[in-house]
């Protein structure tokens, strides 16, 4: 059994019979409505962690399998590493942590097997998952994929472009550890950024945008996609997101230790 940091009603461990594979694959159906022709099956799930990837599942009182994260074996820039293709949670048991958990189980087993790197993307506008990613995770973005998966079925997607920040987590990197430690992740520690520090602007509800405006959704779309691309292009990495009432911001900052 994996330590589900000091959640004492879940239960995080992995996937062991085919009954965990086919909940994860409901859920993939309840938090994300794909059609079957994009949801990834059991099938697919068993072959891929039999081969080295790793399929977590969140077991909470009265909900079952409540929440996954999936990642396969992956050898991009040739580093031997997980990258973590899904995190799921479902709606009824969102906000007391077990996104979180999972993700710390997942870098507890990385390590375990002597590998140092999880990657995984996200949308950039939703912020969100921006704040667990990069403030309270401790990774980091310096890539942005633009339309990464084409248009898809899911309603979470808006038929809008499949932009993607390509995040990194080194899982033994200092500013890790400290999040691991229960160091506060309200913004990046001034010694992880060298000057100037730089904040990008997104809307703090990213659905309501969408149902409100799809041409206003677009059009701030587009403008976070070039502005990270341009913020990549001059050394900056996205280390941060801080989330207000109607509005969040992207901190980004330059390695201190780079040239």
């Amino acid at each position: 059994m994996l330590d589900c940091r000091g959640m004492r009603e879940v239960l995080v461990r992995e996937a062991r019979e085919r009954g965990d594979y086919d909940a994860c694959v409901r859920l993939q159906r309840e938090v994300w409505g794909l059609s079957d022709l994009e949801v990834t099956s059991a099938i697919q799930l068993v072959a891929t962690v039999h081969a080295g990837g790793l399929l977590l599942v969140a077991e909470v009182p009265g909900e079952g399998v409540a929440g996954f994260c999936y990642a396969f074996a992956a050898l991009r820039g040739g580093v031997p590493h997980l990258h973590s293709d899904m995190l799921a949670v479902r709606p009824s048991v969102r906000g007391r942590g077990v996104g979180r958990r999972l993700k710390w189980a997942q870098r507890e087993e990385a390590l375990r097997r002597g590998l140092r790197l999880v990657t995984w993307t996200f949308d950039p506008m939703r912020a969100q998952n921006a704040r667990l990613n990069l403030s309270h995770l401790g990774a980091v973005s310096r890539e942005l994929l633009p339309d990464f998966y084409g248009e898809t079925t899911s309603s979470l997607h808006h038929g809008l472009p499949t932009h993607r920040l390509l995040v990194r987590w080194e899982l033994d990197s200092p500013r890790v550890v400290r999040r691991a430690a229960g160091a506060p992740a309200a913004a990046p520690a001034r010694s992880e950024l060298a000057p100037p520090e730089i904040q990008l602007e997104i809307p703090a509800d990213w659905d309501a945008v969408c149902r409100t405006d799809t041409g206003l959704a677009r059009e701030w779309q587009e403008a976070v996609r070039r502005a990270f691309e341009g913020l990549f292009a001059r050394g900056y990495t996205a280390v941060g997101c801080v989330v207000a009432d109607r509005t969040a911001r992207y901190v980004l900052g330059q390695d201190p230790g780079a040239d």
